[in-house]
């Protein structure tokens, strides 16, 4: 059973690889600094421990991104974005925390350099989409008659 960091009631330190689901990440731009969860109290998660927020961006690709944003990426599968958690912390470990709301990276990407591309990709075919969809719009409207504007 998943529980949110602050109902945990811990008689013993965390260890690593610790998990917690929390509901409410607000959705960010990629140019804006995100407003994640605030870290879970010493009591549950001591300051050493690194923790990372996984969760998905608008396009559903991973996000993995340190709490203190020293590091982050976006991959394809959420098991990438888990293992960048542990590689980076590695030897040590760290603890994650999956943010259910979508979320975008606001920090230089370190994940699958493929990814960057393919987010591209998507972002340039929500571009023509919208075009299309303000076209098909203006054309239901009366806007557009065949062979240019009226």
């Amino acid at each position: 059973m998943v529980h949110l960091a602050e109902q945990l009631e811990v008689t013993r330190p965390l260890l690593r690889g610790v998990s917690a689901d929390v509901p409410r990440a607000r959705l960010i731009a990629p140019t804006t600094r995100a407003e994640f969860p605030h870290r879970p109290d010493r009591r549950f998660l001591s300051e050493s421990i690194p923790l990372f927020f996984i969760g998905r961006n608008k396009f559903g690709l991973w996000v993995a991104r340190e709490a203190e944003g020293r590091a982050g990426g976006t991959f394809l599968l959420k098991r990438s974005a888990l293992r960048f958690a542990a590689k980076y912390s590695a030897p040590a470990g760290c603890a994650t925390m999956l943010l259910n709301d979508r979320f975008e990276l606001d920090v230089q990407n370190q994940g699958n350099p493929l990814i960057v591309a393919l987010e591209g990709i998507m972002r340039m075919i929500g571009r023509q989409r919208r075009g299309a969809a303000a076209h098909a719009a203006a054309v239901a409207m009366g806007g557009y008659q065949r062979g240019g504007r009226s």
